[in-house]
């Protein structure tokens, strides 16, 4: 009698280290350890899932509310002997209710949305502190790096216990609140340094901007 080889899967990030707002590449891959294909039947559209934890606690995933009344035909997939992509997810740094995280150490799992029993695997991974600003101006020119603060009143300038930095734009709709501002280090029109912004996030409540200085290792990822 012949028994399918049960699909086993995995996820692979570009490193293990990160900083905050940093965007994530995931690859998500079922494999087939037998020597014949196997199919797998999923009841809903999404073929896998994947989430971000701290601890026990999701702080974000990537399926999306489907309304209660929703109902959805089951479909299968033919995977076929070794790994199989299931897919390439770029995450972009924030939780599921729209903060950056805090620092610290977090596991991405992912699982197979199969019917029946579902393959699962994890990875662990690592948020490392913001930049002190007194420190931004100390590191190569254009490189890629996440400060924290509170904005003036103009919302374009940010401070930390370290010292203030000038915005390349006015962050209209930042919160007074701690946020988070992923970008880099160049030249406002009069040749002054300035914070090019790329993107910007709210820090959790309780989160305050750092004073310690990263260490090389730790960001020359």
């Amino acid at each position: 009698m012949f028994f399918a080889a049960a699909l086993t899967i995995s996820l692979q990030l570009q490193r293990a280290t990160f900083d905050i707002l940093d965007a994530v590449n995931i690859e998500v891959v079922a494999h087939n350890p037998g020597k014949l294909p196997v199919s797998a039947t999923f009841p809903s559209p999404a073929q896998y899932e994947l989430d971000l934890l701290n601890g026990s606690k999701v702080v974000w995933t990537s399926l999306r509310p489907t309304p209660p009344t929703a109902h959805f035909p089951s479909h299968s997939r033919s995977f076929m002997p070794g790994p199989n992509v299931l897919a390439v997810y770029i995450w972009n740094g924030l939780t599921s209710d729209g903060t950056a995280l805090a620092p610290g150490r977090y596991m991405f799992r992912a699982r197979m949305l199969t019917n029946g029993t579902q393959a699962e695997a994890t990875v662990p991974v690592q948020f490392i502190n913001t930049v002190p600003v007194s420190v931004v101006g100390k590191l190569r020119a254009g490189e890629e790096m996440t400060i924290s603060g509170m904005l003036d009143t103009g919302k374009t300038h940010l401070t930390d216990p370290t010292g203030t930095l000038t915005l390349m734009r006015k962050l209209s709709t930042a919160p007074q609140a701690a946020i988070a501002v992923r970008g880099y280090l160049t030249q406002a029109p009069d040749r002054t340094p300035a914070f090019f912004v790329e993107r910007w996030a709210p820090l959790p409540e309780n989160t305050s901007a750092p004073v310690s200085i990263p260490s090389p290792s730790a960001r020359r990822h």
